[in-house]
């Protein structure tokens, strides 16, 4: 509603404050409109507007998304009628609203979020609406995985995109969603077969993401649509075809045996908390051609990683142990920005002469004096990205940037060239005086050296 002050104006000044009036203006818009913002709202809210005028009275039943939630939903309930239980309420607002005929209303998206879901009965019930509707969005969302999903769903030919989460999913036959473009699965239980029937039934997938689900031991992925893929399932291994496959993540452990073989299109990697090999890394690089962002975390079993490759222009590594014994190689022509987190200065040689971003972040480094052998790996682990135009660091604690004068001259200043420098500590500072000094040392032809 907007507010229009009306000034009146009978020769005589007034005294007292203007009128003023409320004018509707959102009823002024055409229905498209209307129905347009109406969509955002859930369903309960958007019943509720017909209340304000006869224009809006059967607006709702023109609303083409439907979104029902019992824990947001009764809530609301309970605040209008606090004798009687929102659940009862709830469950029979959802049966009129379904049961209503809305006319030629289209639904293209179906939303409901349970965390009771009163027996199968009445959910095979409600279901049967967005199936008898086709519609092109369905979102269902469950506490736990007690609800098996009915077969029907797996057929619904309109459908675009599915959300599945905290539901029971089995099927003894392929699927059939040929408009499908995308799959989120989470927290379902499910087996490698269903996830291959899936596969068979949905030509145009573009998009799948299988986060914390269980039940699967050795999936394989197949298909010549899928564009990006999200993994974070534990799994013993996991086999990916798919020839257009442009981005790839995993996460959640286990991992022994990840075959990206079939996948040379991929420009996005990311794996987080895997078991892997230094050759299996090693093998893999080559064999992605078009590769320009990698992102490995936490990956347990590297110790010698060695990264080649010509295209590739961000890399990020990350790992939360100390790894003394981690040596890194990484030669890459175009490579423009490294990121680094993690408690340890290990041996690393880097080539990358393209190199513009080079940001290195020691959160907590563990508990001790920082002695000539801390100082000294600090150096050496700098004195890399002497060639990057800007290096952004975070510490901790500020003594570890502070070099002691018996280390200066041992060592010579590990970033000679650099420019522009940013740094970045975990408290308060003491001894900044000390830490310009020392940093004025590190990069002795700095330009720029904000703190913060």
């Amino acid at each position: 509603m907007a507010t229009k002050r009306v000034k009146h104006d009978d020769g005589m000044k007034q005294d007292q404050e203007p009128d003023t009036t409320f004018e509707d203006r959102i009823s002024d818009l055409p229905d498209a409109i209307i129905l347009h913002i109406l969509s955002f709202l859930p369903t309960l809210y958007a019943v509720r507007m017909s209340l304000l005028s006869k224009r809006w009275r059967r607006m709702w039943t023109l609303v083409p998304v439907l979104d029902f939630c019992d824990s947001r939903d009764t809530h609301d309930f309970r605040r209008v009628d606090e004798r009687s239980t929102g659940r009862k309420k709830f469950y029979k607002f959802v049966n009129e609203c379904l049961k209503h005929p809305y006319a030629d209303t289209t639904i293209s998206k179906f939303k409901l979020r349970m965390e009771y879901y009163g027996g199968s009965s009445q959910m095979n019930g409600w279901l049967k609406f967005p199936v008898k509707k086709n519609v092109q969005e369905l979102d269902l969302h469950f506490q736990s995985a007690g609800y098996c999903l009915p077969y029907s769903i797996y057929h619904l030919r309109a459908l675009t995109v599915l959300k599945l989460n905290g539901l029971a999913l089995f099927s003894f036959s392929p699927s059939s969603l040929p408009s499908l473009k995308e799959l989120y699965l989470t927290n379902n239980r499910l087996d490698d077969r269903l996830l291959n029937f899936l596969f068979l039934g949905c030509p145009s997938l573009e998009i799948l993401h299988v986060n914390y689900c269980y039940g699967l031991l050795n999936p394989k992925v197949t298909s010549l649509s899928l564009k990006s893929m999200e993994f974070r399932t534990d799994c013993q291994t996991i086999e990916v075809e798919a020839i257009n496959l442009h981005s790839f993540v995993y996460s959640q452990g286990g991992g022994r045996n990840i075959n990206l073989a079939r996948c040379r299109t991929i420009r996005n990697l990311s794996i987080c908390n895997a078991c892997l090999t230094d050759q299996w890394l090693e093998d893999l690089i080559p064999q992605l051609p078009l590769l320009e962002s990698l992102k490995l975390k936490d990956c347990l079993g590297l110790q010698h990683i060695k990264i080649w490759n010509q295209r590739l222009k961000v890399f990020d590594l990350s790992f939360d142990r100390r790894l003394d014994s981690l040596e890194a190689t990484i030669d890459t022509p175009n490579l423009v920005s490294f990121s680094y987190s993690g408690c340890s200065m290990f041996k690393i040689s880097v080539k990358a002469p393209n190199l513009s971003d080079a940001y290195i972040k020691v959160p907590d480094y563990p508990r001790k004096a920082y002695d000539v052998e801390w100082y000294a790996s600090l150096i050496k682990f700098l004195s890399e990205f002497n060639v990057s135009k800007n290096v952004r660091v975070f510490f901790s604690n500020e003594k570890a940037l502070i070099i002691p004068d018996e280390v200066k001259t041992i060592y010579g200043s590990p970033l000679p060239d650099l420019k522009h420098m940013k740094v970045r500590t975990g408290g308060r500072l003491f001894r900044k005086v000390m830490l310009r000094k020392s940093l004025l040392w590190i990069a002795p032809c700095l330009k720029t050296l904000p703190f913060g």
